[in-house]
């Protein structure tokens, strides 16, 4: 074409829009992809937090269950009524906060709520460390932590969605956290039990305080300023989880839920010592040992449910992994040699995270 030709003036006049338009997709990919790596460093923040906290709950775990059956003078039944009514409580006490600090959550952000937790623990395993021997006080730990742990894990799982938002693509991502939570969860019981007692609460406590510190200088909030919510105090009703049953499918994911709780691990981790005790004639050493390979299975149960949930999609994924613990649960509790306990290890490796 002529360069004074209207073709040719129309198409060098294109050639800038043309350029520009290129321009501005590679700016808007470079944009994307930028986006995309922060929101990867903040993941890799709260799934090695989410490991640092499970580290510091799981020192405990061989050693809490020992000293109340020392309190109450090797009365394993007894102990089992303590321990069951310190679960109780627990559990009791989730049902009034987490509504609570969920609501909050929603209008003052995640990071708070996620510094709470550690900071609540280390006050009272501090305490436990003080006077082992005092029952009130072991209670009293027992009753407000344990109900920390899911004020922990609710912010967080909120913070995820808060980076991906809801889907089955985050399957995956849960499964990442479920391995720095087995890593957590394998570790702790080992070097718990190697301290044992009153030093193991004390330790606890140090990893917990590690924790806040990491979350406090290296967690940024999740919670866009647009996304925040105005708290509500009707909305935190305890009986408000009722209205889920109003819809068929929350109905029958409510009741999930529920049944579950019947078979999660860290409700039945006290429970469990007993029996190993009573049945296996296992120690505290011992116990820690089973502890560590349970935290291992966790591990394992990140990489498969990965993998897993990638060939097959989230819903097969999750039926599977509930239909492996039901069968961990059947081999653990019918247990009487370490190759029935080895099979329902082998079974756990699937069925964490349902």
């Amino acid at each position: 074409l002529k360069p004074n030709s209207s073709a040719g003036i129309a198409l060098a006049a294109g050639r800038p829009s043309a350029m520009a338009a290129s321009s501005g997709r590679a700016e808007d990919a470079a944009a994307m992809e930028a986006e995309a790596k922060r929101k990867e460093g903040i993941e890799s923040i709260m799934v090695r937090s989410i490991g640092l906290f499970l580290f510091a709950i799981t020192l405990v775990v061989p050693t809490r269950a020992p000293m109340i059956l020392g309190i109450k003078k090797g009365d394993a039944a007894a102990t089992a009524r303590v321990l069951g009514l310190m679960s109780s409580c627990a559990a009791l006490l989730e049902l009034f906060l987490n509504p609570v600090f969920g609501r909050l959550s929603d209008k003052y952000g995640r990071k708070p709520f996620l510094l709470l937790a550690p900071v609540v623990n280390a006050c009272l395993h501090i305490l436990v460390g003080a006077f082992p021997k005092s029952l009130k006080v072991n209670v009293l730990d027992r009753m407000i932590s344990g109900s920390m742990i899911f004020s922990f894990v609710g912010p967080l799982n909120a913070a995820l969605l808060d980076l991906w938002g809801p889907g089955e693509h985050m399957v995956p991502r849960m499964a990442r956290a479920q391995m720095f939570l087995g890593l957590g969860a394998a570790t702790g019981p080992f070097i718990g039990s190697k301290l044992g007692g009153a030093r193991s609460f004390q330790a606890s406590a140090a990893v917990f305080l590690a924790t806040a510190a990491w979350i406090w200088n290296k967690f940024p909030e999740t919670l866009r300023e647009e996304n925040k919510k105005e708290f509500d105090i009707a909305a935190c009703t305890p009986l408000r989880f009722l209205r889920l049953f109003q819809d068929k499918t929350t109905a029958t994911l409510a009741t999930t839920i529920g049944l579950q709780s019947f078979g999660d691990y860290v409700n039945i981790n006290d429970i469990n010592f007993l029996y190993l005790k009573t049945v296996m004639g296992y120690g505290q050493a011992q116990f820690g040992n089973f502890a560590i390979s349970v935290g291992l299975t966790q591990i394992v149960n990140g990489k498969f449910m990965k993998t897993l949930s990638q060939q097959v999609g989230g819903v097969k994924a999750t039926l599977i992994s509930n239909i492996a613990w039901i069968l961990a649960m059947g081999c653990l509790g019918t247990s009487r040699s370490i190759g029935s306990l080895a099979l329902a290890l082998l079974f756990m490796a699937g069925g964490h995270p349902r």
